[in-house]
């Protein structure tokens, strides 16, 4: 979880002139801190928000390429 909050963190202020692409990245960081103390279903509710905002960034950017996934 480290790393994925590193990257993220590294992500924000690589894109802090977007506004869009901060919203995004500062989605990302919310949903980790809240996975990070969650419950069971915490943590479904979680994924299922995690899986929308995968459709979302599919929808507008393409399907994920060969990348690593955080």
């Amino acid at each position: 979880m480290e790393d994925a909050l590193a990257y993220l963190l590294e992500l924000r202020l690589r894109c802090r002139g977007n506004p869009d692409a901060r919203a995004l990245v500062d989605r990302c960081l919310a949903l980790l801190a809240q996975a990070e103390r969650a419950d069971g279903e915490e943590l479904q509710r979680i994924e299922a928000e995690i899986e929308t905002l995968r459709t979302e960034l599919a929808a507008r950017f393409g399907p994920p390429g060969s990348t690593a996934r955080h």
